[in-house]
């Protein structure tokens, strides 16, 4: 989640509007706005793709960290997303949503899942 609130807030500035004006397009509050970029809250998928259609972004680029990192020899940049065909971003995006729909419980209660561990029925 930390680099969701670091896309939105990104892809925000870089589309000129403010927290108040996202805030009115997708039609919920300025303070919720502001909890989701500094990862207090966390959006619903309805939320997440309301957020990247104002943002005129696919929702996938706000799960996707685009900063150069390296490791084990290979580089991935902000170019590989720009070199993938329409359908591998789709398909990227689907499986995205599939991760981030299937553990959206424990995403958003993961203190209810470690308490189940340690205290066996």
């Amino acid at each position: 989640m930390v680099v969701f609130s670091y896309n939105m807030k990104k892809y925000r500035k870089k589309s000129g509007l403010t927290q108040e004006k996202l805030a009115e397009i997708i039609g919920t509050e300025t303070s919720y706005i502001g909890q989701l970029e500094i990862n207090y809250g966390k959006p619903s998928m309805d939320m997440v793709e309301k957020i990247a259609k104002a943002l005129n972004i696919e929702p996938f680029r706000l799960f996707v960290d685009d900063a150069v990192s390296i490791s084990n020899n290979s580089c991935v940049s902000d170019n590989y997303l720009e070199g993938l065909t329409a359908k591998e971003r789709q398909d990227l995006l689907n499986r995205i949503m599939t991760l981030i729909s299937s553990n959206l419980e424990q995403i958003l209660q993961p203190e209810k899942k470690a308490q189940a561990i340690s205290s066996p029925d």
